[in-house]
């Protein structure tokens, strides 16, 4: 038995919607529908869903929200380096050195 296709109302894009196992809905779109509807879909990943693209049914792509980056995006590098202790003198003195008297 064929089963009819589904349709959408005139004018609203076919959307179908995944249910995860963790209660989060994340809504799928085909390739076309991507591309005619990015701004809706990209609204959708603002709010905090998550989108899949899918080609042929088979998904392709993810649109994920960004994370949220701090204000400060080296800190941890920052304490890496104060830990760092020096042996010797330091690098650009043993240049200078060097460029004075080569050989």
């Amino acid at each position: 038995m064929k089963w009819p296709r589904p349709r959408a109302a005139a004018g609203a894009p076919l959307t179908r919607v995944c249910y995860l196992s963790h209660d989060e809905t994340v809504r799928s779109a085909g390739i076309r529908e991507a591309r005619q509807n990015l701004s809706v879909l990209l609204e959708q990943v603002r709010k905090g869903r998550e989108v899949v693209i899918t080609d042929r049914g088979r998904p392709v792509a993810r649109l994920v929200p960004t994370r949220q980056e701090s204000a400060r995006p080296f800190s941890s590098h920052r304490r890496f380096r104060a830990r760092i202790r020096l042996k010797g003198k330091p690098l650009s003195e043993t240049v200078a050195d060097e460029r004075e008297d080569p050989w």
